[in-house]
């Protein structure tokens, strides 16, 4: 499983903004299910940000899921494991990631993510 699991794995990046940003394009398949493996957050070289991760609903509602996650100017922030077989979010058919910091002209996410069918 975990070989299957690893040849799967995919990475999406997306600049975000002081509002709520959608990470993927389009929102997960109805038929899949998107696990969210990894949360990979660099600072963006002028000050200390916190950024809030959202899930945003099948009615277009964001419900936060990490608030306040504190990402140093010079530093980068991960959310997660090196082990896809535990992810730390999962989206539902639907559903998509989203996330936004607080101050400053945005930051980029990357998220590792793995898909699988229903």
């Amino acid at each position: 499983m975990r070989r299957e699991i690893l040849e799967k794995l995919k990475v999406v990046s997306k600049h975000i903004t002081t509002s709520e940003t959608d990470v993927f394009d389009s929102n997960v398949p109805e038929s899949k299910f998107r696990y969210i493996v990894k949360i990979i957050l660099p600072g963006d070289q002028v000050a200390d940000r916190t950024v809030d991760i959202f899930k945003k609903e099948e009615d277009g509602t964001y419900t936060k899921k990490f608030a306040m996650i504190p990402v140093a100017s010079a530093d980068i922030t991960e959310l997660g494991s090196d082990n896809p077989e535990h992810p730390i979010l999962v989206l539902e058919g639907g559903t998509n990631l989203a996330a936004k910091v607080n101050a400053g002209t945005g930051i980029t996410l990357s998220a590792v993510y793995w898909d699988d069918e229903i």
